[in-house]
């Protein structure tokens, strides 16, 4: 990427500076309304996570100039660092979310009137304004160019988040209302709240996968990529399928159509363990080698792997 690919950065790192103010005004007000005075401290807190968003953004551009600049230098570019601030900053700000969503809809998500601006849909839209912060602030720390390998290990890491997110705050929906909230199971209120938080802050662990490959510039360890499949499949898509079962059958609610989601995912993930120990069964018969390629590096891809080849 050349100098003004860094400079059309910019208005992507200056538009996720401001969706994360804006979504920490309206989620400050929902608290701020329905509370008292004293919530006003989450002002302070919003202060502290734009800068360090700021300050994220700092270095990752000056992180991508000495990419640039190590790909004609004795310097690897797998070696120039691993941007650990993207999932430092991504872990505050979904740690400061996840726990304002949490006390909203544990105490007063039901009062929301759908006939007022601020009401259900603005906060769920707020909300989900999360996944957008998610694509930009990944997007603003690599320079991976189109269909390359690095931008396919990028993809398989990242490639559902945005859709667990907006999974996540779909679930939600259930406690809008006080009827069906009355009617859920002992401890199903608490249980929604907690998944759909947890999966606010799980996309944590592939952005710090991301930083331990340098985004594409090494393989993604084997290991690393069971445990992904394993987080999408018990953490993620099969409690919220069970969670809509349950509203559906057991409630006779009203589910999403996110259900279908759950189902192809799962059986995605199912079918990739199935490949996976396919071939290594056929590599032991063939007497070759199931490496993990932990910390392995690509072989020489054109331009974008020419720092690698020294």
């Amino acid at each position: 990427m050349d100098k003004c690919g860094y400079l059309r950065l910019i208005p992507t790192r200056i538009i996720t500076g401001l969706l994360v103010t804006l979504q920490g005004v309206i989620i400050n007000y929902y608290l701020i309304y329905y509370n008292n005075w004293y919530w006003y401290a989450w002002i302070s807190a919003d202060i502290a996570l734009i800068f360090v968003f700021i300050t994220t953004f700092v270095v990752s551009y000056r992180h991508l100039q000495f990419l640039q600049t190590s790909s004609s230098s004795t310097t690897p570019a797998s070696r120039v660092g691993s941007l650990p601030l993207l999932y430092f900053t991504w872990l505050v700000y979904s740690l400061l979310l996840a726990i304002r969503v949490g006390l909203i809809f544990k105490n007063f998500a039901w009062k929301l009137k759908e006939e007022n601006f601020f009401g259900p849909n603005t906060l769920k839209v707020t909300i989900s304004l999360s996944a957008v912060v998610f694509f930009l602030l990944l997007q603003s720390h690599h320079d991976a160019p189109l269909n390359s390998r690095r931008e396919h290990q990028i993809e398989k890491l990242t490639k559902t988040v945005i859709f667990d997110i907006l999974d996540s705050v779909d679930i939600l929906d259930a406690l809008f209302s006080k009827s069906t909230k009355d009617v859920l199971l002992p401890g199903l209120e608490v249980c929604i709240i907690i998944i759909a938080c947890l999966n606010l802050i799980l996309p944590t662990l592939p952005l710090m996968t991301l930083s331990r490959i340098h985004f594409g510039y090494k393989i993604t360890p084997r290991n690393i990529e069971t445990l992904h499949r394993l987080l999408l499949l018990f953490v993620v898509n099969a409690p919220l399928l069970s969670i809509r079962i349950i509203l559906w059958h057991k409630l006779d609610q009203d589910i999403s159509t996110f259900i279908v989601k759950n189902i192809f995912v799962i059986c995605v993930m199912l079918y990739e363990f199935y490949k996976e120990d396919q071939h290594r069964r056929e590599a032991i018969q063939n007497g070759g080698n199931n490496s993990t390629h932990v910390g392995m590096e690509y072989p020489q891809e054109g331009e974008e792997m020419s720092s690698l080849n020294r």
